[in-house]
């Protein structure tokens, strides 16, 4: 029998046209119709291997990369007037967080009515979640775990959770947020939602906040030379009180609004900036 008829125990496959130079095999039993050297199938079965390991691959990492890993959410439709319960998934082994780092609100308090199939961390230390907790702590994000359902004695179980986050504006405006909260058992889709404006602010125009920038330096100016007379000092209240209206000036408030703020008398900037002409 010829050396290279071995290849009847091979799985059958069409080797003519990929084979088609090598001698045909002498004993008709085999199961190819050439008798083909094993080194080359054994080389020919390697490539063929590497070929589909790298189009899996390949297959793999484009359906991970399709899905989004941040969600938006708009804060008028989480809260407000207008806003209905954004519904979130939580996955086996996938958590996801709830960002307020977009609107610098400050989060306060939190309420999951039902805690037996998801628990909640911090990045900070909240009343009610965490212990020993400071006046004006807070946090920026909120994290939901996944966990295997456990009874709690007199609490209803639910398949849907809502979620109650109250944050604080850097006014001290306190706001609500309401989410519905469900645990899936399919493939994560997020593992963060974004709270972001409706709108974003806008910039100052240029030329007004040229025009800010320059009466500015004139309450700077003048501010020096009521020091030099001995009108004013820097440990004083007014002093604190001017420096707040300039930065008001510098983030693009007319003067007359950032007066009102910082609590100081159109009079007095009035007479600040006269001074100020007066060295330049």
């Amino acid at each position: 029998m010829n050396k290279f008829c071995w290849l009847r125990h091979l799985p059958v496959i069409k080797c003519s046209t990929l084979l088609s130079r090598i001698t045909y095999c002498a004993d008709k039993s085999t199961t190819f119709g050439f008798a083909v050297p094993k080194a080359q199938v054994e080389h020919f079965i390697f490539w063929i291997s590497l070929i589909l390991v790298g189009v899996m691959s390949v297959a793999v990492v484009s359906k991970a990369s399709a899905s989004p890993s941040v969600r938006t959410i708009k804060k008028s439709q989480v809260s407000g007037a207008s806003a209905t319960p954004q519904m979130i998934n939580v996955w086996n082994g996938s958590g996801v967080s709830i960002s307020f780092y977009e609107v610098g609100e400050l989060v306060k308090r939190v309420w999951l009515d039902d805690p037996s199939q998801v628990v909640i961390d911090t990045d900070g230390c909240l009343e009610g979640i965490n212990q020993n907790c400071q006046q004006n702590s807070g946090a920026g994000l909120i994290h939901l775990r996944r966990i295997k359902r456990v009874n709690i004695p007199g609490l209803p179980q639910t398949e849907i959770a809502l979620l109650t986050i109250i944050t604080q504006t850097k006014e001290g405006t306190r706001k609500a947020y309401y989410f519905q909260i469900e645990p899936s058992n399919a493939s994560p889709e997020y593992n963060e939602i974004s709270i972001i404006d409706d709108q974003l602010p806008t910039r100052p125009r240029l030329s007004p906040l040229v025009e800010n920038l320059k009466t500015a330096n004139k309450i700077r100016s003048g501010m020096s030379v009521a020091i030099a007379r001995g009108l004013l000092k820097q440990s004083d209240e007014l002093y604190s009180r001017l420096d707040q209206l300039i930065s008001y000036l510098q983030g693009g408030d007319e003067l007359n609004t950032a007066a009102n703020k910082a609590t100081v008398s159109s009079k007095l900037v009035n007479k600040l900036i006269e001074l100020g002409q007066n060295t330049q």
